[in-house]
């Protein structure tokens, strides 16, 4: 098994902790008002994961098809080279820690066992047409 220069391994890892950090903060910022409602026993729409996902689908179609159109590729043999790296620490690292698959699941299981069912199925359906969309605009913006 080939294991990727240290590095390579710190850098997208710093860069996975802040893309966590961005979700966490877009989990808060977009929910807001539903956090402060101590007494509220509906559970809330989760826009803010919903942005991170988006976003995160965004940022990989956009990178991915910039680096596939450029012939950069993410072998380890050229990992450790520039634009490789680059690409890397933005798929890998900032797009994986900003999406999360986990919290998506959790949020659209919570809202259908809170008998919230309109709202889990909305939930899923935007999140996953969303990323798509997102993905495919991000193809786009690449070029």
């Amino acid at each position: 098994m080939n294991i990727p220069p240290l590095g390579v391994v710190l850098a997208v890892a710093v860069a996975g902790a802040f893309g966590a950090v961005l979700r966490y903060a877009l989990d808060i910022t977009f929910n807001a008002a539903a956090h402060r409602r101590a007494g509220s026993t509906a559970p809330a729409f989760p826009w803010g994961i919903l942005a991170a996902n988006t976003l995160a689908c965004l940022l990989v179609g956009w990178v991915a098809s910039w680096a596939t159109a450029r012939g950069i590729s993410m072998d380890l043999a050229t990992l450790q080279e520039s634009p490789a790296l680059v690409v890397a620490v933005l798929i890998i690292g900032l797009g994986g820690g900003l999406s999360t698959m986990s919290t998506f699941i959790i949020g659209a299981v919570s809202l259908w066992r809170g008998r919230h069912r309109a709202k889990a199925l909305s939930y899923i359906g935007l999140t996953i047409g969303a990323g798509l969309a997102a993905g495919y605009l991000g193809t786009l913006l690449a070029g």
